[in-house]
């Protein structure tokens, strides 16, 4: 049941219309309980274009041209547009100024009172234009160890994550080694863990062989989710040998970033698919007709400290699951994943759980349904109560 009572406005990390990430399930499951504005990365008339023209560049283009408020279902959506480029100072000087009107117009139009702020990015910059009573930051992953993935500077992303901290009265994170990390810069944190989406339950479970899928040879190892050099390549070559007359396929988008070592892997044996990017609603299918479900990360600093989003939505696809790489998933034991330390007991994981894939079946679905993303919204909830149980709630001046 919605309650009118508090609404929360949310800075997202990534365009609401995109692939959908953990910002967009916390922000979908709230929807089911408050009013909710979802606050899209700032755009400019060039953005459609950065990576050249695509097939979503024509739908982009229209979004920059509507500075209207989208009505996406349970929420409202909003893109901010700057002037290019977005990351100059010069520029700069003049967008920030403009953003903070646009976001505050926003806000005000929609008749939020005093809402709730739930940032990935912007708090900084947008501290006190939605007249907020609370704000809440959200670190997901090692401020610098993605900058090569996303071809920022590290210092410029450790500096950013900085000010997000310091912005806001409450932080929050996603994985223990994320929450150790902060703890030992002296940040006091709150555990929000990902979870499975309920609403997709149905689709899931009515999922039906994918075309793709059809003419594919057996066992189907498959991975769902960004291509990008996270990723074991070594290992994902290995696994293509060691089950030859099987096939391994690659669900999600591949990163304008990644690697050509990354990419002459994927195209280095005939079993191997890369199928690329999906509907949210087609994902299901793909997840639940594999044999077996990867999460084939290299180690490094950056998935030491991630939490993937798709180990729930494996869980409840439920196939056997196999992961190196992410520390985050060393605490769960098999039925509901085998965590492998090494290649080769990757590959002999592998080999055991193709045995048959339908064991602890149920027990992984069960364990999804006890996770929800309406849990960690109920979660949030009573966070911002006992927040605000704490502080008489002063409403910061909305500023232009």
């Amino acid at each position: 049941m919605r309650d009118s009572n508090r609404s929360y406005v949310i800075y997202g990390s990534s365009v609401w219309d995109g692939s959908w990430q953990a910002e967009h399930n916390i922000a979908y499951a709230l929807a089911a309980r408050h009013p909710v504005l979802y606050i899209d990365p700032a755009v400019s008339p060039l953005t459609p274009f950065r990576y050249g023209f695509k097939p979503e560049t024509l739908r982009r283009c229209r979004d920059v041209i509507d500075r209207g408020i989208r009505d996406r279902g349970r929420l409202k959506v909003f893109a901010p547009l700057v002037i290019p480029p977005i990351h100059h100072p010069r520029t700069r000087a003049w967008s920030v100024p403009l953003l903070r009107r646009q976001v505050g117009s926003a806000v005000r139009r929609l008749d939020f009172e005093a809402p709730v702020v739930i940032a990935w990015r912007l708090l900084p910059l947008l501290a006190g234009v939605a007249g907020e009573s609370l704000r809440l930051a959200v670190v997901m992953d090692h401020p610098s160890a993605g900058a090569a993935l996303m071809g920022r500077d590290p210092a410029a992303l450790e500096a950013e994550t900085r000010a997000l901290c310091e912005s806001a009265d409450e932080i929050c994170t996603t994985s223990y080694p994320v929450q150790e990390l902060l703890a030992s810069r002296g940040w006091d944190t709150e555990l929000v863990p990902f979870g499975f989406g309920r609403d997709m339950a149905p689709t899931f479970d009515a999922a039906s062989l994918p075309p793709e899928y059809a003419a594919l040879p057996r066992p189907l190892l498959g991975y769902t989710g960004g291509i990008d050099d996270r990723l074991d390549y070594d290992l994902i070559v290995a696994l293509a040998d060691r089950f030859p007359g099987g096939s391994l396929v690659f669900v999600g988008p591949v990163s304008p970033r990644l690697s050509p070592e990354a990419g002459r892997a994927l195209a280095s044996r005939p079993n191997i698919h890369v199928l690329g990017l999906r509907p949210r609603d087609q994902l299901p299918a793909f997840i639940r007709h594999l044999d077996l479900a990867l999460m084939p990360y290299a180690d490094s600093l950056w998935t030491r400290h991630q939490s993937p989003v798709k180990f729930w939505e494996y869980l409840y696809g439920g196939p056997p699951i196999v992961a190196t790489g992410c520390a985050e998933l060393r605490r769960y034991e098999a039925p509901l994943l085998s965590y492998a330390e090494s290649a080769d007991e990757a590959l002999g994981m592998a080999e055991t759980a193709l045995v048959d894939p339908s064991a602890g079946r149920e027990t992984r679905r069960a364990f999804a349904l006890a996770n929800t993303w309406d849990d960690r919204a109920a979660q949030i909830d009573e966070l911002v109560e006992r927040r605000l149980r704490e502080r008489t709630p002063q409403r910061i001046p909305s500023a232009a």
